[in-house]
């Protein structure tokens, strides 16, 4: 597990929490605020495993990242 796919899971858990609490106030735009972090979370996650799965195939020494 690497730096990006923990920054990329702290992101949806935050995201989920201000869409929750966006709900309970009635607050509108926390839950898009919150929305858009957890996307945001996912798409950083992903990028954290994509680039874990070029380390484990060597690919990255290749590609000089």
């Amino acid at each position: 597990m690497n730096a990006d796919r923990l920054e990329g899971i702290y992101r949806q858990v935050k995201g989920r929490l201000l869409q929750a609490w966006g709900r309970m106030s009635g607050d509108q735009a926390m839950v898009l605020r919150g929305r858009a972090t957890a996307l945001s979370g996912k798409a950083q996650a992903s990028f954290g495993r994509a680039m874990g799965a070029t380390k484990l195939l060597g690919f990255r020494r290749r590609l000089g990242v």
